[in-house]
């Protein structure tokens, strides 16, 4: 009877184990049917030289109209300016008309190295993003076209 129970037990803590396999989804399928946002825009394309500092003159609650690129215009709210660091200044927006499109730019400031700007250009319910870099070689800032799944880990 001791042996039937313990064959028992094995064989029930055997099909507990097995009935919690988990099926994990990567980032690329969760957002492999979700629309693209930037579908018109092309891979790269300058920053357009007012537009940091347009975006950086905001303040908190205020409205703004962005012009981003000839095809794409940020329309929201400055919902947030932050100073995390020394040098760093961030300024968040949502956008007013695309639920869930959030603009974030960042400067920092380094004393003896100069200013440097990066941004992004997100949303919750498409697969596609922008990103403001900095060209290693022209110096020029770019926006990025580039798919969620390909930034966030999993």
């Amino acid at each position: 009877m001791k042996k039937l129970s313990i064959a028992l037990l094995l064989c029930f803590v055997s099909y507990l184990s097995n009935s919690q396999d988990l099926h994990f989804r990567s980032g690329k399928e969760k957002n492999q049917d979700k629309p693209q946002l930037f579908s018109k825009e092309a891979s790269r394309f300058s920053v357009r030289p007012e537009f940091i500092n347009q975006m950086l003159s905001g303040r908190t609650q205020q409205q703004v109209t962005v012009q981003v690129s000839p095809k794409t215009t940020f329309n929201g709210k400055v919902t947030a300016i932050t100073h995390d660091a020394p040098g760093l200044e961030t300024i968040i927006m949502h956008s007013s008309e695309v639920p869930g499109l959030v603009l974030s730019i960042s400067r920092l400031e380094i004393p003896g190295k100069g200013t440097t700007y990066s941004g992004v250009m997100i949303s919750r319910d498409h697969r596609d993003l922008l990103m403001m870099e900095k060209d290693p070689v022209t110096g020029q800032y770019l926006w990025n076209k580039k798919e969620v799944s390909s930034m966030i880990l999993d």
